[in-house]
């Protein structure tokens, strides 16, 4: 049930009867001269969009957080930083917010690895005051492994995946004037990632890292293959609720 469109005579009938949450959460932050800043808050809501088809009654899905934590990309226009302390508070709060309508159970679903850090230690403060939460991620929680064979640009940031993630969530998202099309590769070396660049608080590594912004291939990208991501990802998260409820994913 998409709680931005539902009334309080529709809420006095379910609350009390759903008992999981869907929370999408993302930032605003550069995504390569392309991509809009609000990239990391469109693709979460998009896939909740489509969970709430899959799970109707099921789950309660949350209007999303728009604001999360940066540090790496504040050089790039369009970056936009709530401290970590206070976005975690945050978010927690609107979890614990929810125990007054009977829910027990909560997926947190990230569009930024910046928000990690942050969003499991509101997860682990609402856990222990009765909503038994789990963080989720797109570009992470193993579901990279499953876009091999959509895309070949998994991990890039802005990139393959991103674009084409977006670009299926509206044309409007992504000026296709602007994608790059030299691609930003860059061996991140065994064991290593965009995110794990990305999360390093050295912001003339990350100027260097990404000049513009951006990695990977956005020319590789299209809206079909973004189409094929959100299917994906929406019922991998489909699939955590009910492991959760069921008390399979601890």
């Amino acid at each position: 049930m998409l709680i931005e469109e539902m009334n309080s005579t529709q809420a006095s009938r379910l609350i009390g009867k759903i008992d999981t949450l869907l929370l999408p959460v993302g930032t605003l932050e550069a995504h390569g001269p392309h991509c809009s800043v609000a990239s990391d808050v469109l693709i979460p809501a998009r896939v909740a969009q489509e969970v709430e088809k899959l799970a109707g009654d099921r789950v309660f899905v949350a209007p999303v957080v728009p604001y999360g934590h940066n540090f790496h990309l504040m050089h790039a226009p369009g970056t936009h930083n709530v401290p970590a302390a206070v976005f975690s508070d945050y978010v927690y709060n609107v979890l614990k917010g929810f125990l007054d309508w009977g829910v027990k159970f909560a997926i947190v679903l990230s569009g930024h690895g910046g928000n990690t850090d942050a969003l499991r230690i509101a997860a682990e403060r609402a856990s222990n005051d009765g909503i038994k939460t789990v963080v989720l991620s797109w570009w992470g929680s193993g579901f990279p492994e499953r876009f091999k064979g959509v895309v070949e640009d998994v991990d890039g940031h802005g990139g393959e995946s991103e674009t084409s993630f977006l670009w299926f969530t509206g044309d409007r998202y992504v000026d296709r004037s602007l994608i790059p099309r030299e691609p930003n590769l860059i061996d991140f070396g065994k064991g290593k990632t965009a995110a794990s660049y990305m999360d390093t608080y050295d912001t003339d590594l990350n100027r260097k890292v990404f000049p513009k912004a951006y990695s990977g291939n956005p020319a590789a990208a299209s809206r079909e293959k973004g189409a094929r991501l959100n299917e994906i990802v929406a019922k991998g998260v489909v699939d955590a609720i009910d492991a959760l409820r069921s008390g399979t994913v601890l």
